[in-house]
């Protein structure tokens, strides 16, 4: 009985030892790369003259959000961001395909007033993204839409009231 205890513990304390350092580097990278592509966001942010009062990290993406100027900063992948007026947003909506019973996608979809597709910001895709993201991706996206929602309507509020003076 000694000797299976004794074995147990050299067991997992090599494996703490194997283990530990790869989960820690992974961390740490995943922090990297998340504060470059967050200091490329605000670089880009300062050459269109926003400032960033809120931003939201998921599956490698990077989505910014300037209340002031209105305006709406993403990335995907260390790609070049896009930035997006939201004075030409009339709608906004999330929108999750399936395949089958499983989520292909979900997205947060940006149409004009004439209900043409702006752009489309993925939030989560199938065999690209961890399903374990899924939930936090639905989440996310439903803030985001939420947000921006509130903003086309404070901005239709504020032109009703300028129309009635």
């Amino acid at each position: 009985m000694k000797q299976i205890i004794e074995n147990c513990l050299i067991a997992g304390t090599l494996f703490i030892l194997i283990v530990l350092p790869f989960i820690i580097f992974s961390r740490r990278l995943k922090k990297k790369r998340e504060a470059e592509m967050l200091s490329k966001l605000n670089e880009v942010a300062r050459g269109y003259g926003l400032k960033l009062t809120r931003y939201v990290t998921i599956n490698n993406n990077l989505i910014g959000w300037d209340r002031e100027n209105a305006g709406l900063l993403f990335m995907l992948d260390e790609e070049r961001p896009e930035y997006i007026r939201l004075d030409d947003v009339g709608r906004c909506y999330t929108l999750k395909k399936m395949n089958g019973r499983d989520v292909r996608s979900i997205s947060l979809e940006l149409h004009d007033r004439n209900g043409r597709l702006i752009n489309s910001i993925p939030f989560y895709r199938q065999f690209t993204d961890s399903e374990m993201t899924l939930k936090k991706a639905l989440q996310y996206s439903a803030e985001w839409e939420l947000l921006i929602a509130t903003n086309i309507k404070e901005r239709g509020d504020k032109l009703v009231n300028l129309q009635r003076v």
